[in-house]
């Protein structure tokens, strides 16, 4: 019998497996009994007469922060990273949630990141080189700071040193290297400018209290915690994720990894699709959880605060089947239309109160969704439309829903709103979306166009109409990334 076979079958085993998921999260291991064993061994290697039950003894006299204890937590996390990875999310930062930033907090001239689970460091310097190569001028002046964090000791001893292998910096454009990296040898050092903001230390994202204002962790108004919550079990991370939105300040946005998202983020955050990624908004105090609507996934129309609902205009008013309507049929945008009118719908009647997630099961006058019973949902909302069906918000929340279940005619529910409403620019927005995904790309354009000439002629602060607190100058951004280098 070898030595891992030993250490599986030996009684201790399982009691040393809880111990380092519970002090870690990393419940990743809880069904990967070999992977782990494997990794004690590597510990043991150098002790070939330490049994299980004194190790665990070590372990638990030393507690995480204990040497041999993180030998071990290096041996069980991962540190291969790269700089700029995973591009269009930092993209969308760049276009939408950093700019924002710097409206917002432009009294206060502060601007406060935080990298959760860091590894060695590429992510917390991207985001420094970024703020440095495309806002320079914008934050002088400002106080910046980058947080990096990081259970594994080790790895924070790399992001301090800063000096990196060719595999961190591959693909980058020379130009780039040229201009933040010094060459060492085989090695690539971040040059000191672009090392003035950022910092590292050891937290542990599972027992650390959060905010934690001394190292920094609270009232942040950027989070990226990316490829850190795949290893965590669904406690853990929802624990985690009320504790990332208690963080960040009011209007504050998170970034997670491609394979984190779903009804935990959707539940607390307003997701903000731009090409290629989706990131996430904490709700202004007052707003209306996300989790009154049905949530969505990555690259889906973002769940929306609940508005006034739209009465319907006189003109519009005529006997048409509002089913096969087609924006192409109403009337034409009028640019003379007083700017409120444009961009947020008439208080004229309020729109139904969403339930809470602890309420009963969704009428069809009430179409949250309550544990998860979107089918529910879905025909709550089918049947308010046909009450409904001159109020283009209840077809643009239809088509934002069917869009998310991949049923129905999204595209036809956002007709129908663009319909009765032809200057709702989320409407445009979405129905530009729901071609794009579908491989209608001259559409696709024609919308993102139409959303954009609706709110040319507005100020950058405005908010926009189902937008859940995204203003025009967010709106704008978002599709401004769809003609980057393709038209003015």
């Amino acid at each position: 019998m070898n030595r891992i076979d030993a250490i599986l079958r030996d009684p201790v085993f399982p009691r040393i497996k809880a111990a380092v998921i519970g002090a870690t999260g990393l419940a990743y291991y809880a069904d990967k009994d070999a992977a782990l064993a494997e990794r004690i061994n590597r510990r043991l290697s150098d002790k070939p007469t330490l049994g299980l039950a004194a190790y665990l003894a070590q372990l638990a006299g030393e507690g995480p922060t204990g040497p041999e204890y993180q030998a071990l937590i290096n041996e069980l996390t991962v540190g291969e990273t790269f700089f700029f990875r995973y591009a269009e999310q930092f993209e969308a930062l760049c276009a939408v949630a950093i700019p924002e930033c710097l409206r917002r907090n432009r009294e206060s001239r502060l601007l406060r990141i935080w990298s959760a689970g860091c590894s060695i460091g590429p992510e917390a310097y991207t985001l420094e080189i970024l703020l440095k190569r495309h806002f320079a001028e914008q934050l002088r002046d400002w106080q910046v700071s980058i947080v990096g964090t990081d259970l594994n000791a080790s790895f924070i001893e790399t992001a301090r040193r800063g000096v990196y292998g060719n595999w961190a910096v591959r693909g980058l454009d020379p130009a780039v290297l040229a201009e933040c990296f010094d060459r060492q040898g085989e090695l690539w050092s971040v040059k000191p400018r672009f090392r003035e903001w950022t910092s590292f230390s050891v937290f542990n994202l599972v027992d650390g209290p959060l905010p934690n204002y001394p190292r920094g962790l609270g009232a942040l108004d950027v989070v990226l915690c990316r490829n850190v919550m795949i290893y965590f079990d669904e406690p853990t991370r929802t624990r985690l994720l009320n504790n990332l939105h208690d963080v960040l300040v009011p209007n504050g946005w998170l970034v997670v990894g491609h394979a984190e998202t779903g009804q935990q983020v959707n539940s607390l955050f307003t997701p903000v699709p731009v090409p290629g990624a989706t990131i996430y908004r904490k709700p202004r105090p007052g707003a209306a959880p996300p989790a009154a609507f049905p949530a969505v996934p990555p690259a889906t129309p973002p769940i929306l605060t609940p508005p006034t609902l739209a009465e319907p205009k006189a003109a519009e008013a005529k006997p048409v089947d509002p089913k096969t309507a087609d924006p192409k049929t109403a009337k034409k945008r009028n640019t003379a239309m007083a700017p409120a009118a444009r961009l947020r719908a008439s208080a004229a009647k309020p729109a139904p109160t969403p339930a809470p997630p602890t309420a009963a099961p969704p009428t069809a006058d009430s179409p949250a969704v309550v544990d998860g019973d979107r089918a529910t949902a879905l025909d709550a909302c089918i049947a308010l439309a046909e009450r409904n069906r001159l109020d283009p918000v209840v077809h643009y929340r239809l088509g934002l829903l069917e869009e998310e279940l991949g049923v129905g005619d999204p595209i036809a529910a956002f007709k129908r709103a663009l319909y009765l409403d032809s200057d709702f620019a989320l409407a445009d927005y979405h129905l530009a979306l729901a071609y794009w995904r579908r491989g209608k790309l001259a559409p696709a354009q024609r919308h993102f166009r139409n959303a954009r000439a609706t709110v040319a002629a507005h100020d950058a602060t405005e908010l926009v109409a189902e937008g859940g607190g995204l203003t025009v100058a967010e709106l704008r951004s978002m599709i401004d990334l769809w003609f980057s280098g393709e038209e003015p």
